[in-house]
């Protein structure tokens, strides 16, 4: 996720308003909207104000390419609207959704559990004379720390050895291939790991860089080192990355190359070449681990953490179904942290993989009752598809049944997470759902999870409105995305959703970085009037 720049400050001179405001003219409205909302957005400031309308001009982009929606939470109309009925691409702000469905239909208490049983007597010296089994939960949450943590918590009930098989029903989901390329050609980035019912560690690794003399010798030449967490059973380094002691650090993920070497016994070397900024220090650089097939990652993950704890295994790591009976008295159970903690996560780090996990649960969980329309058997993805639609158009009706996310090029959802090239909706669905989640008795617990710009998450690095603004970000190689809540001077509360959709929409950064910042500032009574 990309971050905004510093805001251009910019002057206007009244002369130079009169003759900039007709250019920056907001485009007609258009799409399903109730009557009140029409009326509403109709007594909407109808031109930008004059220090946005230079920002914006110094882009060099077309109006044409930005949506904006700026309301009072508490009022029925918009204070300035751009293009607002417009479908666009916001990437992910589509999170927002997601993660607020989510709140509202499976509660701020709810978590993942994964059962796990034993299909032979563990005797007293801690053998399991059978298989253990697990029935994964498409729980997003079990990195390697949880894992671990579950792991002892098996050791401390006795556990010592299995001598048979770790077997795993992945069966919960109902899923198509999944590309790891297929986005953008990029099948090492962390966020192209595709969505799992059995997923340990976001299907990830993280190469951990330090400059420090070489491992054999106390002293003596630098090196550039580096470890892999979490550790994968089967798993060796060939660090062949050389140090460059003059060089500022700059992009140097561009400097080192990744490959994977496969060995016959099924072992895998992850080979590195390149070079290392001295300059750089201690780094650290997440990439999806290209598995061979649904389980290997996940199996090696395992096999590793079960050692390093004292740990025994004769069997393998495999798929497997769930043992009839078992469910009903398992022999262990590995709990998620709540939905509230989860969504934190999701939204402060615009965590992809999560984001994803939580749309199929919502799919898994919630579409044969929600959505009798889906047949049983469809695809999982389909019926989250059905369940998050369906949720958000219902609770962004207005008094005559109708409202702005009801068209279907309104509100079009892929995967839950923005991470496509067709989700997306328009500014005022947007606008109207921040609104919906700001009404709900879960708004504490959402509000909370989004970044707080100039302070944490991705918008640390925001200069505007800091510590006064929560904000989800969206950004892709044509989209640049913000929406949340901002607060004004006066304590009044903001509903700020703006998006640009366009080859160059990088440029329009420090724009709506001047938007948030006139959001903030500007004193309420100012706002609702048409400059």
């Amino acid at each position: 996720m990309r971050l905004f720049s510093s805001a251009r400050g910019a002057r206007l001179s009244l002369r130079a308003a009169c003759l900039i405001a007709p250019w920056l003219a907001l485009q007609p409205l258009h799409g399903v909207a109730a009557p009140a909302s029409a009326a509403a957005v109709a007594g909407a400031a109808t031109a930008l104000p004059p220090e946005l309308a230079v920002a914006w001009q110094a882009t060099g982009l077309p109006l044409s390419s930005l949506s904006l929606w700026v309301q009072d939470v508490q009022s029925e109309t918009p204070r300035l609207v751009v293009a607002g009925e417009q479908p666009r691409r916001m990437a992910s702000v589509m999170k927002l959704m997601t993660t607020g469905v989510a709140l509202r239909t499976l509660g701020a208490a709810f978590q993942w559990n994964t059962p796990v049983a034993l299909s032979g007597p563990l005797d007293a010296q801690g053998v399991l004379h059978g298989n253990l089994h697990l029935k994964a939960s498409g729980d997003p949450s079990l990195d390697g720390m949880r894992l671990r943590e579950a792991l002892q918590g098996w050791r401390d009930a006795g556990l010592r050895e299995i001598r048979g098989d770790v077997v795993v029903d992945r069966s919960l989901w109902r899923l198509p291939p999944h590309d790891p390329a297929a986005f953008d050609g990029a099948p090492w980035k962390p966020y192209n790991a595709g969505p799992e019912p059995w997923l340990l560690a976001h299907g990830a690794i993280t190469l951990r860089w330090r400059v420090a003399p070489m491992e054999d010798r106390a002293s003596g030449p630098m090196a550039a080192l580096v470890s892999v967490y979490p550790p994968l059973s089967g798993m060796d380094v060939d660090n062949q990355v050389r140090l460059l002691p003059k060089v500022p650090c700059g992009e140097w993920r561009e400097g080192v190359t990744p490959q994977i070497t496969d060995k016959p016994d099924g072992s895998r070397t992850l080979v590195l070449r390149g070079t290392y900024p001295q300059a750089c220090g201690s780094l650290a650089w997440p990439l999806r681990w290209p598995a061979r097939d649904g389980m290997e990652h996940s199996a090696r993950v395992f096999r590793s953490a079960w050692s390093a704890l004292g740990g025994q295994l004769t069997g393998t790591v495999r798929e497997g179904a769930w043992p009839a009976g078992a469910g009903a008295a398992p022999w262990a159970t590995m709990s998620s942290p709540s939905l509230a903690e989860v969504i934190r996560d999701i939204n402060k780090f615009s965590n992809n993989v999560m984001a994803r996990q939580l749309f199929l649960t919502l799919g898994s969980s919630m579409g044969p009752s929600l959505i009798p329309a889906v047949p049983p058997d469809a695809g999982t993805l389909t019926q989250a598809r059905a369940v998050v639609g369906q949720q958000v158009r219902q609770a962004t009706r207005q008094g005559n049944g109708l409202g702005p996310c009801e068209a279907p090029e309104a509100l079009v959802l892929d995967n839950g997470a923005g991470l496509s090239r067709t989700e997306g909706t328009s500014a005022h669905c947007m606008a109207r759902w921040v609104q919906v989640m700001w009404q709900d008795a879960r708004m504490p617990e959402w509000v909370s999870s989004l970044p707080v710009a100039g302070q944490d998450g991705t918008a640390r690095r925001m200069t505007a409105a800091v510590g006064q603004a929560h904000l989800k970000t969206g950004s892709l190689d044509d989209v640049v995305a913000i929406a949340g809540i901002v607060q004004t001077p006066g304590g009044q509360r903001q509903i700020l959703v703006a998006v640009v959709n366009h080859p160059k929409a990088e440029q329009a950064r420090p724009a709506l970085q001047a938007l948030l910042q006139w959001v903030n500032r500007s004193p309420d009574a100012t706002l609702a009037t048409a400059p």
